[in-house]
């Protein structure tokens, strides 16, 4: 039988540990990804995503219902990473290794796509932090921006402005690269 997100918190709350991790397990990757492409590190990600668990775990009996439990969960999860942003001094991007030749055209084309993948994954990372939350979580997880509004605290007018200004920022990032590249 599959439960509710509700009925396996009620579970939790009456000491059912095990609904606790068919939670985790329901939305695990999803927390992940987000961690991802917020911080680009993988161990980081790791870490933040075990940290969200453990933190909803602790709150979740301070979880009101007033939104989704994914809703909360993400909340949690953005609050997270922007904290370990902030914490965090030096940023380490992924760069492209140097190639020699390339004879295939396979490998050329999936070279050019990494290098453009790491391009707007380094202007995503150079966003202010409210910008690139509501860019992450409307580009990459598909949410509305009423839903990305409950997620980071926010109006629905100020997740659009944030949104509209991070993909204006981006634009011009994007479009700066490429021409610093021509040149």
């Amino acid at each position: 039988m599959k439960y509710s997100d509700f009925e396996l918190i009620d579970r939790v709350l009456r000491g059912n540990r095990l609904a606790f991790e068919e939670l985790v397990n329901r939305y695990k990757k999803s927390v992940y990804y987000l961690t991802y492409r917020m911080v680009h590190d993988y161990e980081d990600a790791a870490d933040l995503s075990q940290e969200t668990f453990l933190k909803a775990y602790q709150g979740l009996r301070k979880f009101k219902r007033r939104s989704s439990f994914h809703t909360w969960l993400y909340r949690i999860t953005i609050n997270l990473c922007i904290n370990h942003l902030r914490r965090k001094e030096n940023r380490r991007y992924v760069g492209l290794e140097k190639v020699q030749t390339v004879k295939n055209p396979d490998v050329l084309e999936k070279l050019e796509l990494e290098e453009l993948q790491n391009r707007v994954n380094g202007a995503v990372n150079a966003l202010p932090e409210k910008q690139r939350a509501a860019v992450i979580l409307r580009i990459y997880h598909g949410l509305s921006h009423k839903e990305i509004s409950d997620i980071l605290g926010c109006s629905v007018g100020t997740v659009k402005a944030n949104y509209f200004h991070a993909i204006r920022n981006l634009r011009k990032s994007l479009k700066y690269n490429a021409d610093s590249k021509e040149n």
